[in-house]
């Protein structure tokens, strides 16, 4: 490589300098470039490759263990894997500045909402954290970004003449049963979707639930979905263990999309002019709880959530009971 610069470099004093001289010079050039490592310049554009830091696959395992849904692990991982190859730097040299450019560029080139960027926020805040009290970077450099502020939906919960008008449109037992379990319960989709028969104890008129991040919780039964569920049970012919089952044969497990369809179908059927949703039947049961002077812890024990704040954004209190409690203590 070295006699191959000198005689490229001398082709271009030819011309420039006398002949005699081009000897004299690449002589003392071969002499000279002796003492140098000598390799062309690489001008061509590669690409990062170890986009993923080595911690990525330790930092899932441990969310996993630590009972991480499974729904939650997909969309962690999809918005990090995009984050770092849009990022494209080693983890240990990703700056503040860098994660704001990637959470402004996103927003603009896919038209996200203020609260699903935010939702990338945290996702991002919460690698860095653990990554940084692992000892795997110094500091956390998502740490001084602040929450993207957004307005939240205000849910409105069904009235109790929308209830009504909801169990008046089923029209199977099935139907019925699946209602008033989803009221009486408060439970997710989800976990309706995993009830076995043997999670219902009708002596105690409990429920033990199955869900989000693989935790066990108890329920319970009112008089209405009590009487609903032994209608529905003692009509059934199958041998299948899960409590919801699809009416054509073989009977199998109702999933998650077939319940939604079905509570959607019916929300329909009952004409109160609004979408229905599992999740909204969940949101009447905790609203309802409070409204009835159930105790906020209790309701938080029955919704399954950790943060009591959670179920306050779930389950506001109605203006109509403020204000008629007011006129009531404030005199």
């Amino acid at each position: 490589m070295r006699e191959q610069f000198a005689k490229t470099f001398m082709t271009k004093l030819v011309g420039e300098i006398p002949d005699d001289a081009l000897k004299v010079v690449y002589q003392k050039l071969i002499i000279f470039v002796g003492d140098y490592e000598i390799a062309p310049r690489n001008t061509e554009i590669v690409p990062y490759e170890g986009y993923l830091p080595e911690c990525y696959e330790i930092y899932f395992a441990t969310r996993k263990i630590e009972g991480l849904s499974v729904r939650s692990l997909e969309l962690y991982n999809m918005v990090l894997r995009d984050f770092f190859f849009q990022v494209n730097k080693d983890l240990k040299q990703i700056t503040t500045n860098d994660i704001r450019i990637y959470l402004y560029k996103t927003q603009e080139t896919r038209k996200i909402s203020n609260a699903t960027l935010d939702n990338r926020r945290v996702i991002i805040q919460t690698f860095f954290e653990w990554a940084a009290n692992e000892g795997y970077i110094g500091s956390n450099p998502c740490r001084n970004i602040k929450a993207i502020k957004y307005e939240r939906a205000q849910r409105q919960p069904l009235s109790g003449m929308e209830l009504e008008r909801l169990r008046n449109a089923c029209e199977t037992v099935r139907d019925k049963a699946m209602i008033e379990m989803l009221y009486s319960t408060g439970c997710r989709v989800t976990e309706l979707e995993r009830l076995d028969i043997a999670d219902v104890d009708f002596e105690q008129k409990e429920v033990h639930l199955f869900g989000k991040g693989d935790k066990h919780r108890t329920s319970y039964l009112n008089v209405k979905a009590e009487f609903a569920l032994r209608n529905y049970l003692e009509m059934r012919t199958d041998e299948n263990p899960a409590l919801f089952v699809s009416e054509r044969m073989p009977h199998g497990r109702l999933k998650k999309p077939a319940i939604e369809k079905r509570v959607r179908q019916l929300g329909e059927l009952s004409k109160i002019g609004r979408r229905v949703y599992p999740h909204l039947i969940r949101h009447t049961t905790a609203t309802d709880g409070l409204d009835r002077g159930m105790p906020v812890e209790e309701v938080q024990q029955i919704l399954g959530h950790v943060n009591i704040n959670t179920t306050m954004v779930y389950a506001q209190v109605s203006r109509a009971n403020v204000k008629r409690d007011h006129r009531r203590c404030i005199v």
